[in-house]
């Protein structure tokens, strides 16, 4: 994520990748601008359709931003960074507060009888019905935008025939992959009956093959839907809608169907 503030960028990096991300910026950026690491903070999540009322109590600004806006604001007289973010498909926010802070804030949102506290299970399961991928899962260094379903990722200005074409890490195979389609797709999977389908499942074609064609790479109940969900990976002509594929589960074939994204159709504030 990324946040233009005119005489600086102010950047969110994946927590994994923190280290790899702030080498790359030094090595690439360290002539044209300074590049400050921000340490000793934490991050709350506040997630949930009554985030913007209960937030709004500590800081009335938080009301009229829209989803992805971000900047500093004071929350609960404390000086924090906010955007009306998240990793849920659900409207709401991220704090960013000084680790020092973190319990003080966390305490007065909690004086709200709407907010409770929960943790990251239930971050995972409704990331997951809103069809939003966990790195080191769904993507990692090996997977590229379009192999991911993520092609909104790249800008059309960067992409071929763009202002700015390429340029960017993997530029070379990511643009032959959006001209000419790429060999796996990352779908959403839908088990019959009840019984989820975890991550490491081996798919199949059909109930007797022994050729796998692709892996389940998260899967569980979907407690919004009230059943189970899961995304993975299968070659691209298998990847239409409505396609039958066979997971693997304790010895049994069991059949999911490929189906659109989110599973839960997402509330962000536009």
């Amino acid at each position: 994520m990324v946040a233009n503030f005119g005489d600086h960028l102010f950047l969110v990096v994946n927590a994994a990748c923190k280290d790899e991300d702030e080498a790359h910026l030094r090595a690439h950026l360290s002539d044209t601008c300074e590049i400050v690491s921000l340490a000793d903070r934490a991050l709350i999540a506040l997630q949930g359709p009554k985030a913007e009322s209960a937030l709004a109590k500590l800081c009335a600004d938080v009301s009229s931003m829209k989803f992805m806006d971000a900047g500093p604001r004071r929350v609960a007289d404390i000086d924090c960074f906010v955007s009306r973010s998240g990793y849920t498909g659900e409207d709401g926010f991220e704090i960013s507060v000084p680790a020092d802070k973190a319990e003080a804030l966390v305490t007065a949102l909690l004086d709200n009888p709407d907010v409770l506290p929960i943790g990251l299970g239930a971050r995972d399961s409704l990331r997951l019905e809103a069809g939003l991928c966990l790195y080191g899962h769904d993507i990692d260094t090996t997977t590229t935008p379009v192999e991911g379903a993520l092609e909104w990722s790249v800008q059309k200005v960067r992409r071929s025939g763009g202002a700015r074409a390429g340029g960017f890490p993997g530029a070379d195979k990511i643009l032959t992959q959006f001209a000419q389609g790429a060999s796996r797709r990352r779908v959403g999977l839908r088990p019959d009956g009840r019984a989820p389908v975890r991550e490491g499942a081996l798919l199949f074609a059909d109930a007797a093959s022994t050729e796998q064609i692709g892996k389940v790479t998260s899967g569980g109940f979907g407690p919004s839907l009230n059943a189970p969900v899961a995304m993975g990976y299968l070659p691209t002509a298998l990847s239409a809608a409505g396609t039958t594929v066979f997971a693997e589960v304790r010895g049994q074939r069991l059949p999911l169907k490929v189906a659109a994204t989110p599973f839960v159709p997402n509330t962000y504030k536009r």
